[in-house]
């Protein structure tokens, strides 16, 4: 579906896509973001394929905070940003400006209405900033929803995201951490057969004229 050079040059491109979000966010918070290198993985939900959520040190299990946001037109999926729940409040308070490197509040997973439309603004912002960049790659105008942001328990024993409206799905992810609140966080996007095809093919493009 996807071989190592086409792979290799789309995690370039999501790196800067990723990067221009985490340097929004680093204003926002006004701390260092650092980024992990992107995951790439195609689904085939006919074999029952299923995407774990990363776990490779971020949250095994527990609460989260997702935050998922549609987009479509020719070009359509579904992007999210996730982290622990226990840091949210953390991440609120550093993006008002209300807590610097020298007085980080302790762990708090309990959010007001108003924490959780901070948390709204900052995934609409960078969601839209990746998005956005694909839309600009592709040459393609999108729709965005607003993101929906919840609470969400990931047991210990099911760990899986079950997508069942597409046959094939590329799904990403990166990893980020905020350097001073020690908050982990993972952007992440979904994308259908169509869409997936739509970007292969571009990536094709751009790979014949490195090669001309």
């Amino acid at each position: 579906m996807i071989n190592d050079s086409q792979k290799d040059l789309l995690k370039e491109y999501i790196n800067v896509f990723v990067g221009k979000a985490a340097n929004m966010l680093s204003e926002m918070a006004n701390q260092r973001v650092l980024l992990r290198v992107p995951e790439i993985e195609i689904l085939n939900m006919q074999n029952d394929d299923k995407f774990s959520w990363p776990t490779d040190g971020l949250f095994s299990y527990g609460h989260i905070i997702s935050s998922s946001m549609k987009f479509g037109r020719d070009f359509s999926g579904r992007a999210l940003l996730i982290f622990p729940a226990n840091k949210a409040k953390l991440l609120v308070d550093a993006c008002l400006g209300e807590i610097d490197s020298d007085d980080l509040q302790p762990d708090s997973s309990q959010l007001a209405d108003t924490d959780f439309d901070v948390l709204k603004e900052i995934s609409n912002i960078i969601l839209n900033c990746v998005i956005g960049e694909f839309g600009n790659l592709l040459g393609v105008k999108l729709d965005f929803t607003l993101p929906d942001v919840e609470v969400v328990f990931v047991s210990e024993a099911e760990q899986q995201l079950y997508l069942k409206n597409s046959v094939h799905i590329l799904m990403f992810y990166t990893a980020f951490t905020l350097e001073k609140a020690k908050l982990d966080g993972v952007i992440l996007m979904v994308l259908g057969m169509n869409s997936l095809n739509m970007l292969i093919s571009k990536i094709d493009n751009i790979l014949g004229e490195l090669n001309d």
